[in-house]
């Protein structure tokens, strides 16, 4: 065999290992962006186009909280009800006063290695809990979004 087939051969197996195969798992997908409302049975998010989907975890933390410090709920007890997820008081208690943010992550009940990824934040000032919306560290966004500031 000649050198070009081994350099051609060498160079295919160290394309392939280095980037390899194309498919879902090599495309990088923004998080979506829900917003909170409050209401009698607890803080809400919206949850969009949820019908096919179910919560694999959620994850509720002041904001500033390093990722490997976030507290994360396994398979919660919380359903997709007119496309909005509600925490109960039950699950997390707010502070009077702070910001925090959620994120959460549903898989595809047809097919698990879909997901969608859904981020809020949110700011309670005495009481009373308000929408905010995340800084580019905390959430994935699309570039185009990211320079429309």
């Amino acid at each position: 065999m000649s050198t070009f087939n081994y350099t051609f051969y060498f160079s295919l197996f160290y394309f392939v290992t280095l980037t390899g195969c194309p498919g879902i798992g090599d495309r990088l997908a923004p998080d979506e962006e829900g917003y909170i409302i409050v209401y009698e049975e607890g803080v809400c998010f919206s949850f969009n186009n949820g019908d096919n989907y179910i919560l694999k975890y959620i994850s509720i933390n002041p904001r500033g909280t390093r990722l490997r410090d976030e507290k994360i709920i396994l398979n919660p007890p919380l359903h997709i009800v007119n496309a909005f997820i509600c925490i109960p008081s039950s699950l997390y208690k707010f502070n009077k006063d702070g910001q925090c943010f959620i994120r959460a992550n549903f898989t595809f009940l047809k097919n698990s290695t879909y997901s969608r990824r859904i981020f809020s934040a949110l700011e309670v000032s005495n009481g009373v809990v308000h929408n905010i919306r995340s800084d580019d560290m905390e959430i994935l966004r699309p570039y185009d979004e990211m320079i429309q500031k």
